[in-house]
């Protein structure tokens, strides 16, 4: 097993990126591995980014010791970052409906993904329950609707999980508001979630855009 100094390295390396990471960044549409490698296609504007997010929605986990269930995991990257980082993943299972990024998955990562609706396929639990940019869009008509279905959809991943559930949301503070995303204030989300289920950590210092939600059971 690896050692904390050993992971904090690897993480670290990750992060800051290399050249042969970041030479994906630029891949075009037309590029013939452009769906498999380019960040663009699954919501993030480099792939360092992507790292950084994947980091700060799973603090406080080890692949080691948990499994997870990845909702709304697209081509299973936060899987392939779990490889980078560490030496061993016992247990991923990931969801996603678009039946192109179940086959990404498999290519990319060699990981078999579950084909399928959030809230309506059936999972197993499992100790940890993240969910990575799978807010980010307007799903309903009103905000108040986006509102109402944000909280059904944690009160279902909470159900799923064993310790912990890890999600992140658009913050709209200092932001230019775009037609589409949704948006919610981190204090708002605090107060109700707090009320409802007590031991929670809104993360709002690593990013201006960015902030995580992490829900404790114990």
């Amino acid at each position: 097993m690896q050692t904390a100094s050993e992971i904090e390295n690897k993480l670290s390396k990750i992060i800051s990126g290399n050249d042969d990471i970041n030479k994906h960044d630029n891949l075009q549409a037309t590029d013939d591995n452009y769906m498999l490698y380019s960040p663009h296609p699954v919501g993030y504007n480099s792939t360092s980014e992507q790292q950084y997010i994947f980091q700060n929605l799973l603090v406080g986990y080890n692949p080691q010791n948990y499994s997870i269930l990845d909702i709304g995991c697209g081509r299973a990257d936060l899987y392939g970052h779990l490889l980078e980082s560490y030496d061993n993943v016992i247990s991923y299972q990931g969801l996603d409906f678009n039946p192109t990024m179940s086959t990404l998955a498999k290519q990319k990562h060699d990981v078999e993904i579950t084909l399928g609706s959030f809230g309506i396929t059936e999972l197993k639990p499992a100790d940890w329950v993240v969910a990575c940019g799978f807010f980010t869009s307007r799903r309903n008509e009103t905000e108040d609707e986006d509102l109402q279905q944000l909280f059904k959809d944690v009160d279902k991943m909470y159900d799923l999980a064993n310790n912990c559930v890890s999600f992140n949301l658009l913050s709209p503070i200092g932001n230019k508001i775009q037609e589409g995303f949704f948006y919610v204030h981190p204090g708002l989300v605090m107060d109700m979630l707090i009320e409802k289920y007590r031991y929670v950590t809104v993360r709002n210092n690593y990013s201006n855009d960015v902030y995580t939600v992490t829900i404790y059971k114990n």
